[in-house]
């Protein structure tokens, strides 16, 4: 059985990543203080809060229409899950791949690893392959084995 602080820490986790993955990535960047650790990892790496703002930024310069929607999300203990839809129209430079004006609709699945009320660890995985051939940068005939 679930005690009830679980289920609030639970909201909290759920709450903290639709505000990020909604009013965040839409550029209200500010918030990201309180949401990500000082000492925040991203696949292994030490970003810090810097990181996660950084990443948004480019992808608001790319792609300045940027919208999300979150498909499915989960709490299990201190951690996170979510697997979302963000898409745009490629306005800009993203990963040294020029403006293309094509829409790019993309997967990317993260999970949060909370620590003192912070997200602490991230480790995400998001269809670069995909991206790259939705903006003509790989050719059509070419596929992911």
């Amino acid at each position: 059985m679930t005690s009830q602080p679980d289920l609030q820490a639970s909201d909290r986790y759920m709450q903290i990543a639709r505000q990020w993955f909604t009013e965040g990535w839409r550029g209200s960047l500010a918030m990201a203080d309180d949401i990500f650790s000082e000492d925040l990892r991203t696949n292994g790496v030490r970003v810090g809060v810097a990181g996660p703002v950084g990443r948004i930024r480019d992808r608001l310069a790319a792609f300045p229409d940027l919208t999300t929607s979150i498909e499915d999300m989960f709490v299990s203990g201190d951690k996170l899950a979510v697997t979302l839809m963000w898409r745009g129209t490629h306005t800009g430079d993203y990963g040294g791949v020029a403006a293309s004006g094509k829409r790019v609709e993309v997967r990317d699945t993260a999970i949060w690893h909370f620590r003192d009320g912070k997200v602490a660890e991230i480790l995400t995985l998001q269809d670069q392959f995909g991206i790259l051939k939705q903006v003509g940068y790989l050719p059509e005939n070419v596929h992911a084995v």
